[in-house]
């Protein structure tokens, strides 16, 4: 009878003869068999196969299978000596073809192709040198799209000696037509840029924005033109009631008191100017806007009397019925959240979300500066899962949506062609989502990020919060309570310069202050 050791050898061997060799490794691997003076020639003997097959396979021009049989070679204990000659000499067949992306002008392709292969462990002195000139060529083109042309114009002098160097003529053609287009476009920014930073000098928003835009047109990553876009945005939409029309009004016949200025506002409403009766309940379900201080949702009286209205306590918000959720654009629950040292956030907490193009009669709650229709799309929260409407061509993923589909952690919305928006939910004890817009679209107010708030939002600490804030120790809550927005936060806080502990009620104008944290609210109308 044949010993234990020797029938698994013979399953072994008749695996490798057909060609089933990861069956073989396991079988010649047991425990009972793998010390065996049999078993380790067997492996041996397989190693030496496969480099054998590998070095056919790359001159056949199959990478994939030459890279998997080396992988294996090497887990059955392949000569180094063997293994590293094989290796190389895959590297030098490869190296032509991975130089055919830097021929074409595509050196973060062919830079990825080369990491690809370094992590297999093939490499040589021909993709090293790839390495080098995709790199130099890689740095210029992020340095062309920051503006700094001097230094885009330095490393694709390098990349092209680099080229020289090793006679990739064809790479070397390609990255002198670069320098040709890098020129053209530092000549062609020179006159915008000049534009920016006089328009910053004469401090005018809609003049800074608008050479903002003209410069990131042309280089799209410049510092200073994206940092002067954002922080005119900001100021158009706090000092100018027509610009802040970009967001769209809840009503026709309501307009919030946080957008007129204070000559226009007296304490007295008019009778002409409102169309509800006086008795009509505070915070009208109807309006869709969140009026805060207990006034009427009533239209103030427009005068030209020089004194403001005397400013009302504030009140907690009253927050979105989610019996409304399913109307046309929802109820419009929306406020803007600053973290100081973090950033902004555009906060949804209505069920339903739409998605369109900004503009001043626009219906989305979720606004956005690109080439997609004003209704485009909707997301829905159903208890702790969310799903995307289409009403005009959108995609997850890549992957058409017929009617709806269910967004997952990570998944990727693109509405049209080219708008696209980052789907998260970071915390597995909350249905509160992120969306970041991925894409180099914006909304009309400068955020970093847009919130569909469920029951809670988590500030900083530890996990996996909706808003990072790696300087919060512990982190901060708002949860949402018997109609009330709410923050909870270790020890004693102030909100709106009253000392707090633990929790307190908000506005959605308050400002809270505490150990190591701050941030404010406000409304949109």
């Amino acid at each position: 009878m044949l010993g234990h050791w020797r029938i698994v050898l013979r399953q072994a061997e008749e695996a490798a003869r057909g060609g089933r060799f990861e069956e073989a490794l396991a079988l010649a691997s047991r425990s009972d068999v793998a010390d065996h003076h049999n078993a380790v020639q067997f492996r041996g003997r397989m190693a030496l196969d496969l480099i054998a097959r590998a070095t056919r396979r790359g001159a056949s021009d199959d990478l994939d299978g030459a890279i998997a049989d080396l992988d294996l070679a090497e887990r059955m204990g392949a000569p180094p000596d063997s293994l590293a000659a094989a290796r190389l000499n895959l590297a030098d067949r490869v190296a032509e073809e991975v130089r055919a992306d830097l021929d074409s002008g595509d050196p973060t392709r062919a830079l990825e192709r080369v990491e690809e292969l370094a992590r297999h462990k093939v490499s040589g002195p021909a993709l090293r040198r790839t390495r080098e000139i995709a790199e130099a060529w890689r740095s210029a083109l992020a340095d062309g799209r920051r503006g700094e042309f001097g230094r885009a114009h330095e490393q694709l002098d390098r990349a092209e000696r680099l080229a020289s160097g090793v006679g990739a003529e064809g790479a070397r053609q390609a990255i002198a037509s670069a320098k040709i287009d890098l020129e053209s476009r530092q000549r062609s920014a020179n006159g915008p840029v000049e534009s920016l930073y006089n328009a910053l000098a004469e401090g005018k928003w809609p003049t800074i924005l608008a050479a903002a835009e003209g410069v990131l047109a042309l280089i799209p990553e410049h510092p200073a033109a994206r940092q002067a876009r954002s922080r005119a945005w900001q100021q158009i939409a706090a000092i100018s009631p027509a610009a802040a029309a970009i967001w769209p009004a809840r009503t026709p016949r309501a307009t919030p008191l946080a957008f007129l200025p204070p000559e226009a506002i007296t304490a007295e409403p008019s009778p002409a100017a409102s169309p509800a009766p006086a008795t009509a309940p505070r915070n009208a379900e109807g309006d869709g806007i969140f009026w805060l201080g207990g006034g009427d949702p009533t239209t103030p009286a427009l005068s030209p009397a020089p004194a403001p209205a005397p400013s009302p306590s504030p009140a907690p918000s009253p927050l979105p019925s989610r019996a409304r959720a399913a109307e046309p654009g929802g109820s419009k629950g929306r406020f803007l959240l600053w973290v100081d040292g973090v950033g902004g956030y555009l906060v949804c907490m209505d069920d339903r979300v739409l998605l369109g193009r900004a503009g001043p009669e626009s219906p989305a709650d979720l606004p956005l500066m690109g080439d997609i229709s004003r209704n485009h799309a909707a997301i829905e929260r159903n208890g702790e899962s969310y799903l995307i409407r289409a009403y005009q061509s959108t995609f997850v993923n890549g992957k058409p949506v017929i009617d709806q589909a269910v967004l997952r952690d990570g998944d990727v919305i693109r509405l049209g062609s080219t708008v696209e928006l980052e789907f998260r939910q970071p915390s597995p004890v909350s249905a509160t989502a992120r969306l970041a817009i991925v894409s180099r679209h914006r909304l009309p107010l400068a955020v970093d990020g847009v919130l569909l708030m469920a029951e809670t939002c988590l500030v900083g600490g530890g996990g996996r919060p909706h808003i990072p804030a790696p300087s919060i120790a512990e982190p901060v809550v708002l949860y949402r309570q018997a109609g009330t927005l709410w923050c909870r936060a270790p020890g004693a806080f102030e909100v709106d310069g009253k000392t707090c502990a633990a929790r307190a009620p908000l506005t959605f104008r308050s400002s809270v202050l505490g150990d190591g944290f701050s941030f404010s609210l406000e409304p949109i109308s």
